[in-house]
């Protein structure tokens, strides 16, 4: 493996290439080899199946020719006819001679040849002595078992031939399958080490791309979500791979090195900014980088910043003071409505010292004044102004500003918003309602929650009023969200105009004349609720009249 990654791409995929022209050359030569094998089987197949034919063309039916023959020249009627005979029967002896002398000697063939030739040379000379008798009896007895023999032996002669043919075919169907299996064999074992070979410089090859991939990608993710280092690319092999890796992991470095220094100055600005947010103007940009329009927009911003500070600083003063005339605003505004809430509040008590003193005066002219009288107009008259003292005390707490939170009772902060307002309610006539559903307890801060649902109340108070609304009402509902607690407050004043309705969480935004309202009272409950505590507040209209939403997180 270790040689291999010494290699090039190019020189790998030509050994690839080698080892294929090598592997078809080895199977071109064997089957080469295996087609001249066959021709020499099959020559060797055809002459011993030759040697059969020619063995029964030339000598055995030519010998039963020959008996047929001597025997017709024994039963010849004339001696003409005999010497035609004896002629052909010469003849025919003469080429078997010249057959039975190319063959081999075996089982003694030759010997019962001779012996059968010396019977028909007798046969003849008995013949010639015109002994016919004797002829006859030679050819039916002598020459026809000795011609008998010499045809069994020519028949095994023929039997061991034919067994040599099939011993030659088995031999060659024998080798075909082994050549068939060497065959196999040497395709098994050229497939086996072109695998091997083609695997392990393909899978070098492969490691190298996948590894470049993967460093690719490690870099990529780098760019889009800037983890904190990048990994090299490591490749064990010294071909083309090896030197793109290299060539690769320097241009990573020298781009991360530029990016962390952009990013050096991006946090360098994001922290003058976060100074400047806070209100310190003193700090200014001092990393550098290599990007020219970075370092463009940090010379502008250090310009920009010195020109801002200054404009800060004057603007400051005048947010200042506007914010002083807004805070004696709204301080006068809520005096002026606290000391009507409390006028409204006295209003009946007052009302009720002065018939004690009315009552006191007529029993003294009527002399049914006693001690026992006095003490107990006394004590009525007490218990009148302790509940005045009281109301005193509950506006006070009721307007304190609160410093802490603390978790409280959204009925029981609603309820308090409702005390403040409840006698001014009742002398204009405006029913109130509560629908509670579903009590909660919230964690913030209780005071500033019911003066945001004492601002919507007196809006709402103020409305029903100037727009002299028969049978004015509001209704508080308070119920349960799945995470919030959901206080809602309509009431029949006709609503809100569609115009004006995104506007009136906006600051000095008021419907009423500028000695009647500052237009501060919504744009500070919408601060309370959403930026003290987390929550939300809206407002739309419904049926006939405006519904205002408060949302807060539960407990």
């Amino acid at each position: 493996m270790k040689l291999i990654n010494n290699i090039n791409i190019k020189f790998k995929l030509g050994i690839l290439f080698l080892i294929l022209c090598i592997s078809i050359a080895v199977l071109a030569f064997k089957s080469i080899n295996i087609s001249d094998h066959n021709k020499l089987t099959l020559k060797d197949v055809h002459s011993k199946s030759q040697a059969v034919l020619s063995l029964q063309d030339k000598i055995i039916t030519p010998l039963y020719s020959l008996r047929e023959l001597t025997q017709s020249l024994v039963m010849a009627p004339n001696n003409g006819i005999r010497h035609d005979i004896e002629k052909d029967l010469d003849l025919l002896l003469l080429s078997l001679q010249i057959e039975f002398n190319s063959l081999e000697n075996k089982n003694g063939i030759l010997n019962t040849w001779n012996e059968y030739k010396k019977l028909i040379n007798n046969t003849k000379q008995y013949l010639r002595d015109e002994f016919e008798e004797g002829a006859y009896i030679n050819v039916t007895t002598s020459s026809r078992e000795q011609f008998h023999s010499l045809v069994n032996k020519l028949l095994e002669i023929q039997s061991q031939s034919l067994n040599n043919s099939t011993i030659a075919y088995t031999k060659a169907s024998k080798e075909a399958v082994d050549i068939r299996f060497e065959i196999l064999m040497v395709i098994i074992v050229v497939l086996i080490l072109s695998t091997i070979t083609g695997w392990l410089i393909s899978s070098n090859i492969l490691s190298s791309i996948h590894t470049v991939q993967k460093g690719l990608s490690n870099f990529f993710e780098y760019l889009n979500h800037r983890k904190t280092a990048v990994e090299k690319i490591e490749i064990s092999s010294k071909d083309e791979f090896f030197h793109m890796a290299k060539m690769i992991n320097q241009n990573v470095a020298n781009i991360q090195k530029n990016i962390e220094q952009d990013e050096e100055l991006i946090k360098n600005a994001t922290k003058v900014l976060e100074n400047i947010k806070v209100g310190n103007q003193g700090t200014r940009l001092t990393k550098d980088s290599n990007n020219e329009a970075l370092n463009e927009l940090r010379i502008m911003m250090n310009n920009v910043i010195d020109n801002l500070e200054f404009k800060i600083q004057e603007e400051i003063g005048k947010r200042l003071e506007q914010e002083q005339i807004l805070i004696q605003q709204s301080k006068l505004a809520s005096m002026g409505e606290m000391i009507g809430n409390i006028a409204h509040q006295w209003r009946q008590p007052l009302a009720q010292i002065s018939a004690i003193h009315m009552n006191m005066k007529v029993t003294y002219d009527f002399n049914k004044f006693s001690k026992e009288y006095l003490n107990s107009k006394i004590k009525e008259a007490n218990t009148l102004t302790s509940y005045m003292s009281n109301t005193i005390s509950d506006f006070q707490n009721f307007f304190n500003p609160q410093g802490d939170k603390e978790n409280f009772s959204i009925e029981k902060a609603c309820r308090d918003a409702h005390f403040i307002l409840s006698s001014s309610l009742k002398y204009h006539g405006i029913s109130l309602t509560f629908d509670v559903r579903e009590d909660s307890n919230v964690h913030g801060y209780r005071t500033e929650y019911s003066q945001v649902i004492l601002n919507i109340l007196s809006n709402s108070k103020d409305i029903l009023l100037e727009r002299s609304i028969e049978n004015p009402a509001i209704n508080i509902e308070i119920k349960n969200g799945e995470n919030y607690s959901i206080v809602k407050i309509q009431d029949n004043g006709g609503g809100v105009d569609e115009n004006i309705l995104e506007k009136i969480f906006e600051p000095y935004f008021t419907t009423r004349h500028k000695t009647q309202g500052t237009g501060i009272g919504l744009y500070m409950s919408k601060n309370i609720i959403e930026r003290n505590m987390n929550g939300f507040i809206n407002v739309r209209n419904e049926d006939d009249g405006a519904l205002f939403t408060i949302k807060v997180h539960k407990n």
